[in-house]
């Protein structure tokens, strides 16, 4: 039976980490969502998690990071108006995806060619990655249903199939990340969610939606 435990408890950011060293799955929590994650240089992991999910493979996992200084090594490119998403925006609800550079596993990239960031500004998941490098995650949902906003919600998705949940109760935004595809010209919004087009116009100008 998979193990629930409290954020707050002192020995979670511990045996999370071990598990994910391990090869495991763990559920997590983010500002916007709960998440289900595996490193990122994990493939038989990561494969867990579409199974779990009933994921299609031609749907990318996210990159969940806590330095930026991971995007250099994991994307082929940067730009200024890449960077200044992130300055503007990271840590919080904005996915950015960039073409992704040949240090990404296959397993994640999909059948593409791009990858998605993702910072969350979540204390433990921050720790977490802190400790244990890029987590490939989505959110911890059977795909096709609701985005759990709280562990339990979470837990009636998944039950058993993950080796650990991480309850950080309730999460602090009711809608998920804004996801923009920044290999494009213009950028294209590829989900409006916690960030407003309006804002992200203000920082990189006109972007399609």
């Amino acid at each position: 039976m998979a193990e629930i435990m409290s954020s707050k408890d002192p020995q979670t950011l511990q045996i999370a980490s071990e598990i994910l060293k391990n090869g495991g799955v763990i559920v997590f929590p983010t500002e916007t969502v709960y998440g289900v994650g595996a490193l990122l240089d994990d493939e038989s992991a990561i494969k867990r998690i579409y199974e779990i999910k009933g994921r299609n493979f031609d749907k990318p996992l996210l990159i969940h990071i806590s330095k930026m200084a991971y995007v250099l090594d994991l994307s082929r490119y940067i730009s200024d108006k890449v960077s200044d998403l992130m300055k503007t925006f990271w840590p919080g609800p904005l996915s950015i995806i960039l073409e992704a550079s040949c240090a990404v596993p296959r397993s994640a990239i999909a059948y593409g060619y791009t990858v998605g960031f993702r910072m969350p500004s979540n204390k433990f998941f921050r720790d977490l990655s802190a400790l244990v490098g890029p987590i490939a995650a989505t959110s911890a949902n059977l795909s096709g249903k609701k985005d759990p906003l709280a562990c339990e919600e979470a837990y009636d998705y998944l039950k058993d199939s993950v080796d650990l949940y991480v309850d950080d109760g309730p999460v602090e935004r009711g809608s998920p990340s804004t996801v923009i595809d920044m290999t494009l010209n213009p950028p294209k919004i590829l989900r409006v969610g916690a960030i407003g087009v309006d804002e992200i116009e203000k920082i990189i100008g006109k972007v399609n939606s």
